[in-house]
């Protein structure tokens, strides 16, 4: 498989694209993007609480922010990194 490229698993098997159309649905959160078993492994990691908070703080970035308009409709897996600034927020915000 080696320079070709594949759909499931973006560009010459890079990492796997995610269809932003399985999604989960939270109450009041329409611009987050996380598949089912994404969220599940970030309840795992966080805990709801704390997930919960960094779910509606990046909610609040997207709709605001300019920066956040080039990661609307895209997966946002990415921004929950143990070290980032998203579960940062969420951890020192009461």
């Amino acid at each position: 498989m080696s320079g070709k490229i594949s759909v499931q698993n973006g560009k010459k098997g890079g990492r796997p694209k995610y269809d932003s159309s399985i999604k989960i649905d939270i109450p009041n959160i329409n611009l987050v993007i996380l598949t089912p078993r994404q969220y599940g492994s970030l309840v795992e990691k966080y805990g709801y609480e704390l997930l919960h908070r960094a779910v509606c703080i990046l909610e609040a970035w997207l709709k605001t922010s300019p920066q956040g308009e080039k990661y609307r409709g895209k997966n946002n897996y990415a921004h929950f990194r143990a070290d980032g600034w998203l579960i940062n927020s969420a951890k020192f915000k009461n």
